[in-house]
């Protein structure tokens, strides 16, 4: 289990000096892992115990535990990162576009590690059982959103994109009622919105999910369902849009793998309604 997979797990319990300490700990890990715990903790400005409380919470023993394994995942990455970097030692200087192409893949890569397929066949029944489903974004997130919502619409199902300010998205609230969902699409830090909104799902019994990278685990309140993963190599460099919509795309691939009957059938009633609107 990854320490990634141990917050996702204690997240609940996380206090607000907790989710300090972690955000300190994932913005760099590579200088995180050689810190004492007094010294994580004077980064993030919380008491010099609280990185042993955080420790515990999450399973170890204590502070050096936690660290041990937050070495040896910064190895292992750093070793696919020479593999890649020998890959393209050939490249002249200044070629972004292959620098790029290595960052998504090994970006990927993390993916495949931080999302199980059993999670996103999780996510896509909840989708496809829904009545409704409110699609929410905000900012660059508004992309993945507007993609899920015109992939779902194809699928028949009935979504309601909230985007826009705290009053346009209450507006469309009202009528949430027990056997919706919300998809909620947020990364870097939380967005104002994400509070009220998933606290109005809970409160209607209205499920939801979050797709989201670091700062996924330190959103509260907590989603019924949180898939994240790292979106770049650490968190102050470029941050890609490819895992979301990779997230968002194996949701919908297994959706219609898993629901392949009725997908299909409603996917050629749209082919026939094309006929006959062009």
């Amino acid at each position: 289990m990854t320490i990634l997979d141990r917050i996702k797990a204690h997240s609940r319990r996380l206090t607000e000096a907790d989710q300090r300490l972690i955000a300190t700990m994932l913005e760099n890990r590579a200088e995180a892992a050689f810190l004492s715990g007094p010294q994580l903790s004077q980064r993030a400005t919380v008491h010099e115990a609280t990185a042993t409380r955080l420790a515990q919470k999450l399973g170890y023993k204590g502070f050096p535990d936690l660290r041990a394994q937050l070495q040896r995942e910064v190895l292992d990455d750093q070793d696919a990162a020479n593999r890649m970097r020998r890959s393209v030692s050939k490249v002249e200087h200044g070629d972004y576009l292959t620098d790029l192409i290595a960052a998504e893949i090994a970006a990927l890569e993390t993916l495949a590690r931080s999302v199980e397929q059993a999670e996103i066949d999780r996510a896509a029944d909840l989708i496809f059982a829904a009545r409704r489903v409110y699609i929410f974004g905000q900012g660059h997130a508004q992309s993945v959103a507007g993609f899920l919502q015109r992939r779902l619409d194809r699928f028949g199902m009935t979504t309601i994109l909230l985007t826009g300010r705290g009053r346009d998205i209450a507006e469309r609230l009202v009528g949430m009622d027990a056997g919706d969902l919300v998809v909620a699409l947020a990364f870097r830090k939380q967005p104002q919105s994400y509070g009220p909104l998933v606290r109005h799902a809970n409160r209607v019994s209205a499920q939801s999910i979050l797709v989201s990278d670091l700062a996924g685990p330190l959103m509260e309140p907590a989603a019924d369902l949180m898939l994240s993963a790292p979106r770049g190599r650490s968190g102050s460099e470029f941050q890609t849009p490819t895992i979301p919509f990779a997230i968002v795309n194996a949701i919908v691939l297994t959706i219609a793998g898993r629901h392949q009957g009725q997908v299909i059938g409603r996917l050629e009633k749209l082919s026939e309604l094309f006929n006959d609107f062009d």
